[in-house]
């Protein structure tokens, strides 16, 4: 042994010694002296042992005797024993070895604890609750002599912690082999079994059979999911029936109760780890189907926040670990060269939004088509005001001017299409894309401009800015002199130029009128005879979720109505959209007359959508996930603007 100052270790040592689990206190104190005064020099803690060491070796017993490493004894005349548990359960460990060579061997009892060994040195535990736990954790590091105990008045088992559980539960399974391969118990078993599952002959022959003849398959055949489960319930609970009856149990027939306890309590065990593993693949695919719907970008706070289909937190069907691993590994996997499943972008201000690569085309043609009414309507609103003021901006004139002028705006009206035209993995996404009528977003390597990619003409809005403009701005003259006075004046008030874009100044403006609306709603909630204030309230909450906050309401509904509708007949496309349009309102009219206001909240909506999208009137449509968001912001609209009854 090598020089050590664990006391522990050192008791170990000197029962090995004595031959025996029971020291004398005073014997290995002066033992401990001894030991101190040879090797102080090669460990220096040992100092503490020289000399009167009574008092501090107490304590360190009682440390170890506190977590039933050893059991302290006191007698007659101030005598103290010292009883070791891990010499004492090597015998017990050793009888499991016995067992391995000759199944016939039974398992070591509590009866067969001399009478002489402390009662502390067994840890008396029910086994359902221990194996478990030693079947998550492995092997323990502490020394203790466990007695599982089971129901049904069965016997308790001695288990040394230095055996291996798995070991423990192969002994079972042999066991219960040993048994069953008996000519009288085999058929009898097997009649039984067959006759519980009609139709289900072959399988179950199949199943006992294995078991009987492939004694090193059996553990594996435990952790099996499928019928197994319930075969091994049938079995275990047969052979549990018959043996109970019995008054006068053998020895034998003992040793087959407690395999059979220890083996369904294993079953169990393995049965919840198979259908915790259930749920968590399920919680991953509902998890994988998320990330494939609206809005297809999502933040990491958004991904630990998602629901399931029932409304449940998936962030607890998996752990944040389980998760951060399944994210990590779709942003591994990739075929050859080509890009990962899951990608990652941030915008100015460093967010990361996580998207599906094969969303990335479709939600940038979506976006360029929000972005494009926004920017247009706000720079024809800007230039109007300009020409009225007889101003010219350089965008007006130059094509270059024009594309930065474009891109701020963009940057103002979609932040994150602005992100990911600008992420160093376009590129290569616009390459492999092979979608029928794809765009073309680089040329010759480079981005294409603004104005063509949003489809925004600078001399078709300047052209239609001056068409709005009254006649008498086409009146040399009289245009010059009013362009001469505006000037003057604009000097004389010193006005500047505002850092808000276009479109930053029609947002806001749009918020403002919002904000007027609702509270002129709820100010004629106060003198009506029932108050629907609380519905607008969880609808206002609703959109604060689902509606960026450089976005509108109407915005996100004309964005999804434009992904779900791809009808290209003008009327058609009308038509449905009203259809759609009418089914919701009188599908929302029909809660709102059995559901009471407290009944309302955000993932009711959600759930709500969700239902009528998947219902038979709505099935033919085929972007359901775009349809079902269409639904739920339509339904907040219609919420906010209900009117005071």
């Amino acid at each position: 042994m090598e020089v050590t100052s664990d006391i522990l270790e050192l008791l170990k040592g000197y029962s090995a010694k004595q031959r025996g689990a029971v020291i004398e206190f005073s014997e290995f104190a002066e033992y401990i002296r001894h030991y101190a005064q040879y090797h102080v020099n090669e460990n220096g803690a040992l100092a503490t042992y020289l000399g009167s060491t009574d008092e501090t070796l107490r304590a360190e017993l009682a440390r170890l005797a506190s977590t039933r490493q050893i059991v302290l004894t006191d007698h007659a005349q101030g005598k103290q024993t010292i009883f070791v548990v891990s010499a004492f359960m090597e015998r017990y460990a050793e009888t499991y070895k016995d067992i391995d060579k000759n199944i016939s061997v039974p398992f070591p009892n509590i009866n067969d604890i001399p009478k002489n060994i402390p009662a502390d040195v067994v840890s008396k535990v029910q086994a359902s609750e221990l194996l478990p736990e030693l079947m998550d954790k492995g092997e323990q590091k502490k020394s203790t002599l466990y007695a599982l105990q089971f129901n049904r008045n069965v016997a308790a088992v001695l288990f040394p912690s230095s055996v291996p559980v798995n070991q423990l539960v192969k002994l079972c399974l042999k066991k219960l082999q040993d048994m069953l391969r008996r000519e009288e118990f085999h058929d009898y078993f097997l009649k039984k079994l067959v006759t519980a599952n009609p139709g289900k002959e072959m399988v179950v022959k199949n199943f006992f059979t294995l078991f009987v003849a492939r004694p090193e398959d059996a553990l594996d055949s435990l952790k099996a999911t499928g019928d197994n489960f319930y075969s091994w319930n049938q079995l275990c609970y047969f052979i549990q029936q018959d043996y109970i009856k019995h008054k006068d149990l053998t020895l034998e027939e003992v040793n087959v109760l407690q395999s059979i306890s220890i083996i369904e309590i294993v079953i169990s065990y393995f049965k919840t780890k198979a259908a915790d593993k259930a749920q968590k693949t399920r919680a991953f695919e509902e998890f994988d189907s998320l990330l494939a719907n609206p809005p297809y970008y999502f933040t990491k706070d958004d991904i630990e926040k998602m629901h399931d289909a029932h409304g449940k937190l998936l962030l607890g069907q998996y752990s944040k670990e389980e998760l951060n691993e399944h994210i990590a590994a779709m942003r591994a996997e990739a075929v050859g060269n080509s890009l990962p499943e899951l990608l990652v972008f941030k915008n100015d201000e460093g967010e990361g939004y996580f998207i599906l690569k094969s969303k990335i085309m479709q939600l940038i043609i979506r976006l360029c088509n929000d972005a494009r009414a926004v920017i247009r309507n706000s720079i024809s609103h800007v230039w109007k005001k300009a020409l009225l003021d007889f101003e010219t901006l350089p965008e007006m004139k130059d094509q270059p001017a024009f594309e930065r002028c474009l891109e701020r705006e963009l940057q103002a009206a979609e932040p994150v299409l602005f992100s990911l035209l600008h992420a160093s993995f376009l590129p290569v996404v616009a390459f492999e894309d092979n979608t029928p009528g794809h765009i073309a977003l680089y040329r010759n390597g480079v981005l294409v401009p603004y104005s063509e990619l949003l489809l925004i003409s600078r001399q078709e809005i300047y052209t239609n800015a001056k068409v709005t403009l009254p006649f008498w701005y086409s009146l040399p003259v009289v245009s010059w002199l009013m362009a001469f006075f505006k000037r003057k004046s604009k000097a004389k008030k010193g006005q500047g130029k505002s850092n808000e874009t276009a479109t930053e100044k029609m947002l806001k403006q749009e918020k403002a009128e919002e904000v007027e609306k609702m509270s002129r709603l709820n100010a004629a909630d106060k003198t009506a005879p029932r108050s629907r204030k609380a519905v607008r309230n969880v609808a206002l909450a609703a959109e604060q979720k689902l509606v960026p906050s450089n976005s509108t309401l109407d915005r996100e509904l004309e964005g999804y109505l434009g992904e779900w509708n791809d009808r290209l007949n003008g009327p058609a496309r009308e038509n449905l959209t009203t259809d759609v349009n009418g089914l919701i309102r009188d599908y929302l009219r029909k809660v709102l007359r059995s559901l009471k206001a407290e009944g309302f909240s955000p993932e009711r909506i959600s759930s709500l959508a969700k239902s009528l999208a998947e219902s038979p009137s709505l099935m033919k449509i085929k972007n359901h996930p775009a349809l079902a968001r269409y639904i739920e912001l339509y339904m907040i609209k219609l919420l906010k603007n209900l009117p005071s009854a």
